[in-house]
């Protein structure tokens, strides 16, 4: 205890300086990113309208079904095995089960990991940096994130100047769409919406800070073990936390390990907890469940075209100067120890990795790699602006490194500044119809029950019913891996109905069938069919839950019951 407070009080002014800035700004956001209205479900912007949805839905398994049901099922896929990295929503889940709101259940968590985030970030920085203010610049040079597209609004600015276009910047000039870049500021296409990245990258953080420590540390001590052993044990949870800063993980600290050989005895106690317990996780929870053959693949270039020009193109568009600037505070640190030149390099790694393999069916999902990779280069960004300040004018003067500091962060401010206006950005999430249908749906039916419904990625059924749905959203069906193209084409069949219909829903063993404004209006359902062949089991202002367990036609058309037993509670 002496020791941390011996430590903090090295660095209380840095830290009041980070937590002024970036744990106030955080903090900020995520209180107001979810909010109860009296009309529904409202979150801050449509990155987070387009993820929490589905967050929500896994949350809803783990708070309102017994314990035996919550790996039963995709939660967008029946049948499918759940993949997905599911321990930041099993801790919500947790909270609501003992009487936390939805909301409190989302931002209680996220205001945690970021406190772990900020504080990793410091240390593992101020560990291989060794300059306090160097690890403040490389944060904020991170956090503000990334690329040119400041020059397309400095130009519509010049165009149209107003105060107001300063508040909210009208448009996202991160994105970079013909690259399959939806935000290329990693606060708002990461950190805020992917929940499951938030927590891995905080605790990846901290591997990493005690595995340099350690290593730069030459006395060898029992300690070190049981820090080694904490730290593999960590390291092994991350497939169910976040797959791909897994993926970081191995190669950063599979890189100092390598380079540490000598201390092999050593290292034992943490890659040996690391391996087998990520190993018992995969066997666990995702090996088998990913159908699609090319689920990883050999992509040079990822998603730039016309050669070596062409990728070069790319990424000045995307980072701007990161990369010359990341290349030469490499250069600078060539006389540091070798652990902190093998940390460094392993980010390298991580660049050139990602530009050569696509680790998920959506290439968009490797900006998650090239995010760690832009963390560390954020590091060597911090070295080479401030070689630059201490030399003033003897290479390039110190405006030029002010000209630098603003080129790598003034996208991201803009960003930023977008982010924080709440009040522009909310948009409704579930309406207070579709919570209340929820809550109904979990009562009066049975907990495996596989519901057909439409592929909108909000669906009441999946987010607040917590019911196994045959296929929701084609974007994340394609990205868990799923071959769903003869599934997605099924689904249209049935809610036309008729007897080819009923063959279907047999075959799928669906027992409802959901028909409401998104049915009706992007698959053209056939309701009358329904209503003229199965019972309403639930119904309300919007929607009408068909029970098609009981009636239907056989093959020559005609009205027959259905003989698939009881329902749930026992009834025929």
């Amino acid at each position: 205890m002496k020791s941390l407070l011996k430590i903090y009080q090295s660095h209380k002014k840095a830290l009041l300086v980070l937590f002024a800035t970036w744990a106030l700004y955080f903090f900020l956001i995520f209180i107001r990113m979810i909010a109860y209205e009296p009309d529904g479900l409202y979150v801050g912007h449509k990155n987070v309208w387009g993820d929490w949805a589905l967050h929500i839905g896994m949350v809803s398994i783990f708070a309102y079904k017994d314990p035996q049901y919550w790996f039963a099922y995709h939660p967008v896929y029946a049948g499918g095995k759940l993949t997905y990295p599911f321990l930041v929503n099993f801790i919500s889940g947790m909270l609501v089960r003992v009487g936390f709101s939805m909301e409190m259940a989302f931002i209680i968590p996220s205001l945690i990991y970021v406190f772990f985030l900020l504080t990793g970030m410091y240390a593992v920085f101020y560990i291989v940096l060794k300059s306090k203010k160097q690890t403040l610049v490389a944060i904020f040079i991170f956090f503000l994130s990334a690329g040119l597209g400041f020059i397309n609004f400095l130009r519509d600015f010049s165009n149209n100047p107003s105060l107001k276009m300063l508040l909210y910047p009208e448009q996202e000039y991160s994105n970079a769409i013909p690259y399959e870049v939806y935000s290329g500021n990693f606060v708002v296409g990461m950190l805020i919406p992917q929940r499951a990245f938030l927590l891995g990258m905080a605790l990846s953080l901290w591997i990493m800070t005690g595995l340099v420590y350690i290593l730069l540390n030459r006395k060898q001590a029992i300690g070190n073990r049981r820090i080694l052993f904490v730290l593999g044990t960590l390291a092994g949870l991350l497939p169910i936390i976040h797959i791909h800063s897994f993926i970081v993980i191995i190669v950063v600290t599979g890189s100092l390990c390598l380079i540490s050989y000598e201390r092999w005895k050593e290292l034992l106690f943490y890659a040996v907890p690391a391996i087998i317990i990520s190993i018992f996780l995969y066997l666990m929870f995702i090996s088998g469940g990913i159908e699609n053959p090319q689920f990883f693949q050999w992509l040079p270039g990822w998603t730039s075209t016309g050669g070596l020009i062409g990728w070069l193109k790319m990424w000045i568009q995307l980072w701007g100067i990161m990369l010359p600037i990341a290349v030469f505070g490499f250069f600078l640190l060539r006389k540091q120890p070798l652990i902190i030149k093998t940390f460094f390099f392993s980010f390298f790694l991580l660049f050139i990795l990602a530009n050569f393999f696509l680790f998920q069916p959506m290439r968009f999902d490797n900006t998650k790699i090239f995010m760690w990779a832009y963390l560390g280069f954020s590091g060597l960004a911090a070295v080479t602006l401030s070689w630059g300040w201490r030399r003033g004018g003897r290479t390039f003067s110190r405006f030029d490194v002010v000209l630098m500091a603003i080129v790598l962060t003034f996208t991201g401010s803009l960003e930023l500044i977008r982010l924080q206006r709440i009040d522009r950005n909310q948009v409704q999430l579930a309406s207070a119809e579709d919570i209340k249908l929820g809550a109904e749906i979990r009562e009066k039916t049975d907990p495996l029950a596989i519901f057909l419904t439409s592929t909108n990625h909000n669906h009441p059924v999946m987010m607040w019913g917590a019911r196994s749905i045959l296929m929701g959203y084609p974007g994340w069906v394609f990205t868990y891996g799923f071959l769903y193209q003869q599934r997605e084409k099924d689904v249209a069949v049935m809610f036309k109905g008729g007897a080819e219909a009923e063959k279907l829903l047999k075959q799928y063993k669906i027992s409802y069938v959901a028909i409401g404004p998104s049915e009706l209006k992007n698959l053209q359902a056939n309701e009358s069919y329904y209503a003229q062949n199965y019972p309403v089991a639930i119904q309300n202002q919007n929607y009408r839950i068909y029970d098609v367990r009981k009636l239907g036609l056989n093959s020559n058309g005609e009205q027959q019951l259905n003989a698939r037993g009881k329902d749930w509670r026992g009834n025929y």
